[in-house]
């Protein structure tokens, strides 16, 4: 018998791939049925995150503001011992960076009694803390930067007490102001060391030259030596004047020098010094100290002594410290050599004026050899008052900037406690928690929407096959109708029975009703409906009026009898009739509640069920039963499974390939259409089973209209009946 011709179809494009979301509706159904699963992720998501945040711990950060000043404040007219040019960005970078200096950071934890004894270990829970451990966990805490375009300094500590976070971030300032101020005046107490120094001596010279001059005096009987030196007088006082200038000159050239050879070796001491610190090789290297310190501490945390990382980061901190040193000894020596130079040009000066001043004064002594020891004692002790008084003036300045405290930075708002934790940022991580739910889900969604290779919709069925679905079978309520119940006859209103009603309806457009006798139900695999469906099919073909007979052909798995009857009595049935054991009519039972309904069970067991229907005549079958019956409808065997139902196919004259909707794989679908074309078996269409209820055009819309109209249109014509006519 020849193969159905399909119903006429509109055109459809060729589906893309299998199981793929191409159109909107279909992403839509895609969210309803999965909406469950996206809810799930969504929910989960926020469930970890108020775990998170319910455990996380809750930190406090505390800002304080300072402004860094373009120069020092002067109450009186003193020159500073140190002088820094204060406006330039490097020294706004530098002071940023000894804000969070590992010093600056120990002297603060010393203030507020929170650093532990040398050698002592504090344990804090389950952590173990060391003097060590406790400064490089505050520097994690504590962050300074620079505020844009502007001299202003945030210094930010992170604490889990608020109070405690706001009184570091002050302790922070104050200790740095302190250690600054500190700096300033040890060098300017080294300064006036030198200068009372230098003044004791000096007015020790100058009391001795004032008595030799004045002893001369009384010697020589010399008044007044201005008469016998007017010619020479005005030049001798140029010299003079000259020479004293370079003298003091010579005394602060020599000064500095010998400071500058008096200045230590070490290192942090000589970084003390401006012109050292400002060295722009040595800020190079101190800026690559800095920042590869920075790096140990990181690698420090992480990694042990022993493992490579931390013994080639403590190898280039060495080596840069060793640059660092070398470097600086270099800006020293060039620092001393660069005095020295200074010093040996106010010398050479000195010696010039001294040979030129002598040279005047030897002619002035051949105007009066008298005048000659006296004049040099004067100029000696004008020379000497000069240089005492200059280096008293220096003594009073330094010892008045010394009581000045100089002002650096200066506060602009003092750190408050915070109410509110910076972290953990709850709207943020509630946020990004339903966002990355929402997105995992979704993704979880498309994925096994993609891996689902099942039929989902009508549509994809007659697409792929160019077959028409006869029916689609929605997932009944239970109150509506098990898989185990005869649904075709049930309530008339009910979606079950609709369904078969549709079905039956369907089936019969295909052609001449008198021509579609023989009913064949297969499927793909087990438990995919078809003894649901073919059972109410035949129940809705008895509701006609049709004699009908219900033959269960599955002889390895037969569920007909028990789904009828609820138990399974190995009633005598189709093998007995193959075997010649029985007659045909004795076999057949009559439903207890539709009259017009039969049954056939599958019968006794046998050992080879598929030998059994190749050695008989199926046909005769079938040609008996039809003189006894209006239509007959076959309950055979699954297609892959076993081999029977091939060997019944082309005998019917109808063959329903029941399908599991959203479960089987299109792929066991294909392949039993191809079996039984193979075979010549008269393929009618599919019927799609178990279908999820949707509300979409384009979906599961088979399901959702059955039943319109009757539920209500009886009653209406009930209450249009008058109250006599009812009763």
């Amino acid at each position: 018998m020849q193969n159905l011709e399909p119903l006429d179809l509109p055109p459809s494009p060729k589906p893309s791939a299998s199981g793929a979301i191409v159109d909107l509706p279909g992403v839509i159904r895609l969210l309803q049925d999965k909406s469950w699963l996206i809810v799930s992720c969504v929910l989960l998501a926020v469930m970890a995150a108020a775990f998170y945040v319910g455990r996380a711990l809750r930190v406090y950060e505390a800002v304080s503001t300072v402004q860094v000043e373009q120069e020092d404040a002067k109450v009186v007219k003193a020159q500073p011992v140190v002088s820094e040019d204060m406006r330039g960005f490097d020294i706004l970078y530098t002071v940023v960076e000894k804000l969070c200096n590992a010093a600056l950071l120990e002297q603060v934890l010393e203030t507020n009694h929170l650093l532990p004894q040398e050698g002592m270990v504090v344990t804090k829970g389950s952590k173990v803390l060391t003097r060590e451990a406790t400064i490089t966990r505050f520097a994690h805490d504590v962050k300074t930067s620079l505020r844009g375009n502007t001299r202003l300094i945030d210094i930010t500590v992170r604490n889990t007490d608020p109070r405690l976070a706001a009184q570091l971030a002050n302790s922070l300032v104050e200790n740095y102001l302190e250690q600054d101020a500190l700096m300033q005046r040890t060098t300017t107490a080294n300064a006036k060391v030198f200068l009372q120094l230098e003044a004791n001596r000096q007015k020790d010279k100058l009391e001795a030259s004032e008595r030799a001059l004045q002893d001369y005096r009384q010697t020589s009987h010399l008044v007044s030596l201005q008469e016998s030196q007017d010619i020479v007088t005005p030049q001798l006082q140029d010299l003079n004047k000259r020479l004293t200038q370079s003298k003091a000159n010579l005394v602060q050239a020599d000064g500095a020098y010998q400071d500058s050879l008096k200045m230590s070796t070490n290192i942090e001491d000589l970084l003390a010094y401006p012109q050292i610190a400002t060295d722009p090789d040595v800020v190079q290297i101190s800026s690559e100290v800095e920042r590869q310190a920075d790096a140990f501490v990181l690698i420090r945390l992480w990694c042990r002594q022993r493992h490579p990382k931390y013994v080639l980061a403590a190898a280039s901190l060495d080596g840069l410290k060793q640059q660092l040193a070398a470097v600086v000894l270099k800006a020293r020596a060039r620092m001393q050599e660069s005095l020295r130079i200074i010093h040996q040009n106010a010398l050479t000066s000195q010696r010039g004026l001294e040979a030129e001043f002598h040279d005047t004064e030897t002619n002035a002594m051949h105007l009066s050899d008298s005048a000659v020891h006296f004049n040099v004692l004067a100029r000696q002790a004008e020379s000497d008052q000069a240089q005492f008084d200059a280096l008293i003036s220096r003594l009073h300045e330094t010892t008045v900037a010394e009581q000045i405290k100089p002002e650096r930075i200066r506060v602009i708002q003092k750190a408050l406690a915070p109410e509110l934790p910076a972290s953990p940022r709850i709207r943020l991580i509630f946020g990004l928690a339903l966002f990355g739910g929402l997105a995992v889900g979704l993704g979880i969604s498309f994925v096994l929407s993609f891996i689902n290779t099942s039929f989902r919709t009508v549509d994809e069925v007659e697409r792929h096959f160019l077959l028409p679905v006869l029916g689609a079978i929605p997932k009944l309520p239970k109150d509506a109708g098990a898989s185990n119940k005869l649904v075709a006859v049930g309530d008339g209103n009910s979606a079950g029975a609709e369904v078969f009603r549709t079905l039956r309806a369907t089936i019969s457009m295909l052609g001449r009703e008198e021509n579609w006798r023989t009913y064949l139900f297969t499927s793909s695999l087990p438990n995919e409906g078809k003894v649901f469906a073919s059972v109410n099919y035949a129940a809705s073909l008895a509701q006609l009026g049709l004699r009908t007979l219900l033959v269960d052909m599955d002889l390895h798995r037969p569920r007909v009898e028990e789904f009828l009857t609820g138990k399974r009595h190995r009633l005598p049935g189709v093998t007995d009739y193959l075997l010649g054991r029985t007659k045909f009519d004795q076999l057949c039972q009559q439903h207890k509640d539709i009259s017009t309904l039969f049954w056939m069970p599958s019968g006794r067991s046998v050992p080879n069920p598929s030998e059994l229907l190749m050695q008989t005549d199926f046909q005769q079958f079938l040609n008996e039963g039809l003189t006894q019956f209006d239509r007959i409808v076959i309950d055979a065997a699954p297609l892959l499974p076993v081999s029977d139902t091939l060997l019944l196919a082309s005998k019917v004259q109808m063959v329903v390939l029941v399908v599991h909707g959203c479960k089987t794989s299109r792929k066991l679908v294909e392949r039993s259409v191809l079996f039984l074309r193979r075979a010549n078996a008269p393929l009618g269409g599919i019927v799609l089973n178990l279908l999820p209820n949707r509300r979409l055009c384009g979906g599961y819309y088979y399901s959702h209209y059955h039943g319109y109209g009757y539920g209500s249109y009886g009653k209406e014509e009930e209450d249009k009946t008058p109250v006599e006519t009812r009763r």
